[in-house]
């Protein structure tokens, strides 16, 4: 009588929110307890207070109370009593979040049912593995499990309907997270999915507002409907919900521990009224959420209503608050991390065993189900003969499906070797083209200079004569310094020295920008450039990479120009993209040319002289390939009627 009346106390003290005099009374009732010849007090006590604790977050000592409860109950060999222990140890351990523990946890649990043959409770455990699962985020495995837990609920649990509500819940959460691929394993259309996970809401939702116990509970499930109608679209509904959830936790705050709740729906409402642009109500709500996490081990909700409070801060302008909630952050996500890594032992098993103990719960669901008997514990001479001929051609199958793996390893193996020497060959072409630039075409531009710079200094040269020799340096230095920008981005991009950066670039500025810079070449050809592209015409592209490729098709279009020639830029944007068009009056291409370059296995290309015997050296073209494919798009070639036109393709995402 004296441990009832302690646990009374301690249920008290944990509903008026004192964890201090809740302990005291625990340790006393667990004094007490120790004392009694039977242990079944001292194990429910010690669960008593392992619910105080999960109830608080505080997950390390409800592990610890839990594990005192369930070594109690199996000194007196308690095995159901050991089994629900194990439920709510897979319960917690979600929380940590240890998946490996909490499903290793499940094990046990199923284990033990199966030897007292309570298979009754085996569904609860699917219940809490389809939870697992959907943490995983591995909806379809999840869905499975739970829609199993709930048939049976249906059938066995219509007076408590706890387990209905749990599955209802379960189900919604497994639709929410899946994504496409998902759906169609589900059997799901796209549009059914938000009306499916609302009728599985509103299920639960009926159920807790019959039952007083689950008061708490709609105020949960609220919340995730406020969530699915924001995601819709229907902001009216959501914060309906939302301010629907924030009265009942509110109501039942005092009344049992769920700061979790409601600092969780006080978070939910100021990032709600942040994404609506009311930045008062949004402040007000997200300092009420760190008000209420910070008084509990809630770290995850301090760490989200510290970020949000900082964006709302920078949206007004107060640098300095948005700032100091920053650091607030930073510090409390680092906390967080830090525990995590203290709990890293407890993790390490979980990539190495997750596989082995799926496998293990489909055996024993198997067991529970009555598709396997138990095996006879004398085999007859006939069947020893049987399974030895049968554990032979496993054997068998066994090794040459060994062969087979080691077969396909060598084949991949050497398909890692080719690339790599495809790769290193590539480089070798690299470095090839790099010297015969370097050698040919280089050297003839500064030997000019110096034979120039040495007539300077011997002083005899008629000025017409210097006039000409100026203009010859100037048009060979013009050609240096284009094969200069253009050799070194080449080889910078062909080294992986390059990466996209995507913005959004107006094309007509982009183009007229571009032809700025062209503007001497095309006066000097008497070229006329024609910027057709529609004004507001937006591409999503890196805004250097397009400017070096605009700038080698236009001045390509310009050496193969005719004088007075036309050079028309055109561009047509889809949902899909934009195709930028550069289309001269020229000399066009050979079709083997065009062949070649069109090739998705172009590594180099051939230069010919243009229409003024202009040099090339045929990197412009081969960078605008390569700088197109690194965007995401392409860049094909075709003769036209007259002359050439190249096709620039950008995606749009």
């Amino acid at each position: 009588m004296k441990v009832e009346c302690l646990i009374k106390l301690v249920r008290q003290y944990n509903r008026m929110d004192n964890l201090v005099e809740s302990e005291a009374s625990a340790y006393k009732a667990i004094a007490v307890a120790k004392k009694l010849p039977q242990t079944k007090s001292l194990s429910r006590i010690y669960y008593i207070l392992g619910s105080v604790y999960y109830g608080r977050a505080k997950y390390i000592k409800a592990i610890e109370a839990y594990t005192n409860s369930m070594a109690v109950a199996e000194k007196s060999n308690d095995k159901a009593w050991v089994a629900g222990m194990y439920m709510g140890l897979s319960a917690v351990y979600v929380n940590i979040p240890d998946y490996n523990k909490a499903l290793e946890a499940c094990q046990n649990a199923v284990q033990l049912y199966n030897a007292i043959g309570d298979t009754s409770e085996i569904y609860g455990v699917y219940m809490n593995i389809g939870t697992i699962y959907n943490n995983l985020q591995k909806p379809v495995i999840a869905l499975g499990y739970i829609q199993k837990a709930l048939r049976n609920f249906e059938q066995y649990d219509k007076d408590g309907n706890y387990g209905i509500f749990e599955a209802s819940r379960g189900i919604a959460e497994s639709y929410l997270i899946a994504t496409d691929t998902d759906l169609i394993k589900m059997g799901v259309k796209g549009p059914q999915k938000y009306e499916l996970i609302l009728s599985h809401l509103f299920k639960a939702l009926h159920i807790a507002e019959k039952m007083e116990d689950f008061l708490n509970e709609a105020g949960v499930v609220n919340k995730k409907i406020g969530t699915v109608y924001e995601k819709m679209g229907n902001s009216t509904l959501a914060l309906q919900h939302y301010q629907t959830a924030f009265e009942e936790i509110k109501k039942l705050v005092k009344l049992r521990e769920n700061k979790d709740d409601l600092s969780g729906i006080l978070y939910q409402l100021g990032n709600f009224y942040l994404n609506k642009g009311d930045i008062v109500k949004s402040k007000t709500y997200l300092n009420e959420s760190l008000k209420v996490s910070s008084k509990t081990e809630l770290f995850a909700r301090q760490r989200d209503a510290l970020e949000k409070l900082s964006i709302v801060y920078e949206k007004t302008h107060q640098y300095d608050s948005a700032y100091f909630f920053y650091k607030q952050y930073t510090a409390v996500k680092d906390s967080i991390f830090n525990t995590e890594k203290e709990k890293e032992i407890t993790r390490k098993q979980l990539q190495i065993d997750f596989a082995v103990k799926e496998n293990e719960f489909r055996l024993t669901q198997q067991l529970a189900d009555g598709k396997l008997k138990q095996q006879e514990l004398q085999l007859s001479a006939g069947k020893k003969i049987k399974w030895l001929l049968i554990t032979g051609i496993l054997l068998t199958l066994v090794f040459a499906g060994f062969i087979f793996y080691n077969q396909r390893k060598t084949k991949k193996l050497n398909i890692t070797i080719n690339e790599q020497r495809a790769s290193l060959e590539q480089l070798g072409h690299v470095k090839d083209k790099l010297f015969s630039v370097v050698s040919h075409d280089m050297r003839g531009p500064v030997n000019s200079l110096l034979s120039f710079i040495n007539i300077l200094e011997d002083g005899n040269i008629a000025p017409e004569k210097l006039s000409q020799y100026a203009n010859d340096l100037k048009q060979n230095l013009s050609y240096t310094s284009a094969l200069m920008n253009n050799l070194l981005t080449w080889a910078g991009s062909q080294m992986q020295g390059f990466k996209p950066v995507k913005e959004s670039i107006d094309a007509r500025l982009k183009v007229d920008t571009v032809a700025g810079t062209l503007q001497h070449h095309l006066q000097q050809k008497k070229v006329t450039l024609q910027n057709d592209i529609p004004a507001n015409t937006i591409i999503n592209a890196d805004s250097n990479m397009t400017a070096a490729i605009l700038r080698n098709l236009i001045s390509n279009a310009i050496k193969y120009s005719y004088k007075e020639g036309i050079i028309k830029v055109s561009a047509t944007n889809t949902a899909t993209g934009c195709t930028i068009t550069v289309k001269d009056e020229g000399t066009g291409m050979y079709a083997a040319q065009i062949s070649a370059f069109n090739n998705s296995n172009l590594h180099q290309t051939e230069s010919t002289r243009g229409t003024d015997n202009e040099k090339g050296t045929g990197l412009g073209l081969l960078l605008c390939k390569t700088f197109a494919e690194q965007m995401g798009g392409k860049i094909t070639a075709a003769n036209g009627d007259k002359g050439m036109t190249f096709m620039l393709w950008l995606p749009a995402y």
